[in-house]
């Protein structure tokens, strides 16, 4: 695979391996140095092609030698050409992403289906992601859900079954346009005190730390050996979840022998506590049978029954296939969808594939290809291709954006939300030029050209409008600013004054006898500058004000996005002037989130009710008509002059005073050095 693979599987690769992992270290010239040695020393065209291929990503990026998106290419083209699919797949997804101006779309669109066609068919998990994801949406080839699902089905069958024989790496979706403090990351510090704590004997604490370094969430990365530590202090002062958790790794073998004996006693000693982990364990111990314990259906029904009752995922899941398949119990379909839901509302990998299969082919529930795809797609985001990536962009961050561009455009054109949205941060804050066609230019400059800064604004463009049409409120609202300002394309069809003679053949006429203008019956389309369009804005800003906040991250987005609508409102921006909608938004703005916005908007409100107390005055002759018709405008007009007379006067009073004091001052001062001279 390319060089966002894991070190396991890199390091099968001899000279490939140690420069993926000496690339991930930031070692890039070592990196350059061995891929070259391993395309020198391959054995045969294919370990060629993909040392060569690493080569290009390594000029792609700007990796220990200057950045080339040419020389790229031409790599790419090279070991594309032997049916590596790496290189198909990178060919893919450039073609996809940027613009060549003079070149067709319609040609570059073409391209980018084929050489992700072609990766596909050689297994290749983005490449198969990737057209799932386009045959979900018909982005470039016709919309089809039963293709898009047998695109995805392979990839998240391979993932399941993963889930089902142990616990891999989960990862934490970090979004990179939300403040520092509003990510739900564990600190350093908190996570040292968390370790000082279980260590002095806090059993819950262990267990939770031991939990946690076993699944490798909340900023533990996964460790068997730590975890095995801190489970084995809970589990030393008898904690049942913790008991459970030991048993789990000796029964699936993680970080020690397996050993289904050992796994058996710690499950009893969690289960006699009701502990829904243990109940599970229990249940599979005696659903295989052991050299110990002899298969028992009916024993294993009773304990994953506990368990599901007792809320684990795990125990609903396993309870739900021996409905499926009426093992040990009257089969009901019915009955194993109900439980396999449940799973997955608790993000169960697994249950979600099962699902997928059981709306594919109508078992249980209705079919319904749409909610199978989307259940599908959902699987495989969680495999170990699209893990690995994200750990490396998250890694390179800010450190190396080019790379870790490179990593989330990836996943974004396979359809992953999240990296299109952080793919999008990434080029719209100027952090990275990847792609771009001149080359050489530094994200890091201090002042990127105006064609570079057109280029990254296309591309964020681009991954903002693939994030929001997932539903993703940050992407919306900065879509609208886009169109609020006029930055990034838009597409047209072209005009360019002439019409082929194929095309005149086909032209229809009016009534008149006259041919419309080719602006109608051209089919080739261009990208031309966004211009500043504020219908387009506010289309924008309402679609995202009117989103349900299904999660915390959100309220941010949905509640700026009623301020900007209430914003054009006042003002009668792309919508006429409607000063009672502005102030609704405003205050909708604070419903949604009071603590975020509070200041501006109590002062915008403040300013949109002088606003409209200003327009409700009448016109000025007749204003002033008035004003000077009242005896008290006259009274108030002599109280102001008579304050401003007696401030002048105050002042001059200060003056007076002060020059006095001074010269006194300086007069003694002058009288006594006449009497230092005497």
């Amino acid at each position: 695979d390319d060089v966002a693979n894991s070190a396991g599987a890199a390091a099968k690769l001899g000279l490939l391996g140690k420069g993926y992992t000496a690339w991930r270290n930031g070692e890039d010239a070592k990196a350059v140095e061995l891929f070259k040695q391993c395309m020198a020393e391959a054995a045969d065209a294919s370990q060629l092609a993909a040392c060569r291929t690493a080569l290009g990503e390594m000029s792609l990026t700007g990796s220990g030698v200057p950045a080339n998106l040419s020389e790229a290419t031409a790599l790419f083209e090279q070991s594309a050409e032997v049916g590596d699919p790496d290189a198909q797949f990178n060919l893919g997804i450039m073609y996809a992403a940027t613009h060549v101006p003079g070149d067709d779309l319609q040609n570059r669109e073409a391209l980018a289906v084929l050489h992700l066609y072609a990766a596909s068919t050689a297994g290749h998990p983005g490449a198969l992601m990737a057209m799932g994801y386009r045959h979900l949406h018909g982005y470039g080839v016709p919309q089809a859900c039963a293709t898009a699902a047998l695109n995805y089905i392979d990839v998240a069958k391979r993932i399941a079954s993963v889930y089902s024989e142990g616990m891999p790496q989960a990862v934490e979706l970090i979004r990179l346009n939300l403040n520092q403090k509003d990510r739900k990351i564990i600190s350093s510090s908190e996570m040292n005190l968390f370790v000082q704590i279980a260590t002095s004997g806090d059993t819950t604490v262990a267990a939770a730390i031991g939990k946690r370094y076993l699944l490798g969430i909340e900023g533990f990365k996964q460790d068997y050996g730590k975890a095995k530590y801190y489970l084995r202090l809970a589990a030393s002062r008898n904690h049942a979840g913790a008991l459970a958790l030991l048993g789990y790794m000796h029964c699936l073998g993680l970080g020690m022998a397996q050993n289904l004996d050992t796994a058996y006693s710690y499950f009893v000693s969690a289960a006699t506590q009701n502990d829904p982990l243990g109940h599970n364990g229990l249940g599979f111990i005696y659903f295989t049978g052991t050299s110990a314990q002899a298969r028992n259906l009916r024993l294993a029904f009773r304990h994953f029954n506990e368990s599901a009752f007792g809320g684990s995922s795990d125990g609903m899941f396993n309870l739900a296939s021996m409905y499926l398949t009426g093992t040990g119990i009257e089969q009901s379909f019915n009955k194993a969808v109900l439980f396999y839901t449940q799973a997955l509302d608790r993000g169960h990998t697994p249950a979600a594939y099962s699902l997928a299969v059981m709306h594919l082919n109508g078992i249980g529930t209705i079919r319904d290809c749409d909610i199978a795809v989307n259940l599908l797609k959902k699987v495989c985001e969680r495999g170990e291709w699209v893990s690995s990536k994200l750990v490396d962009a998250y890694d390179f961050g800010e450190r190396q954006p080019d790379k870790a561009a490179l990593l989330f455009i990836k996943l974004a054109e396979a359809g992953h939300e999240v990296a299109q949205m952080n793919a999008a941060h990434i080029f719209d804050a100027g952090q990275s030029s990847l792609l771009f066609p001149g080359g050489g230019e530094s994200a890091s400059d201090q002042a990127p050209s105006d064609d570079v800064r057109h280029h990254s604004r296309t591309l964020a463009q681009r991954y903002y409008e693939l994030s929001a049409e997932q539903g993703s409120a940050s992407s919306e609202l900065r879509l609208g600013d886009y169109a609020y300002n006029g930055w990034g394309v838009a597409a047209a069809f072209k005009d360019d004054g002439t019409v082929s003679e194929a095309v005149l053949d086909e032209l229809t006429t009016t009534e008149d006898g006259l041919t419309l203008p080719t602006l109608y019956t051209s089919s080739e389309v261009e990208l031309k500058a966004q211009p500043v369009d504020y219908e387009a804005a506010i289309a924008r800003y309402r679609k995202t004000a009117e989103m349900t906040v299904t999660g915390e991250w959100m309220q941010g987005f949905v509640a700026r996005g009623s301020f900007n609508l209430g914003f054009m409102y006042q003002f009668g921006l792309g919508v006429a002037q409607d000063l009672q909608t502005a102030k609704q938004n405003y205050q909708r703005c604070r419903e949604v989130d009071p603590s975020g916005l509070r200041v501006p908007v109590t002062l915008v409100l403040f300013a949109l009710g002088a606003h409209m107390t200003f327009l409700r005055l009448p016109p000025w002759p007749v204003l002033l008509e008035r004003i000077f018709a009242d005896v008290r405008a006259h009274i108030l007009v002599l109280h102001l002059a008579a304050i401003a007379a007696l401030l002048v006067l105050g002042r001059s009073f200060v003056r007076e005073r002060q020059f006095r004091a001074r010269r006194s001052t300086s007069e003694g001062a002058s009288a006594g050095g006449e009497g230092r001279d005497r």
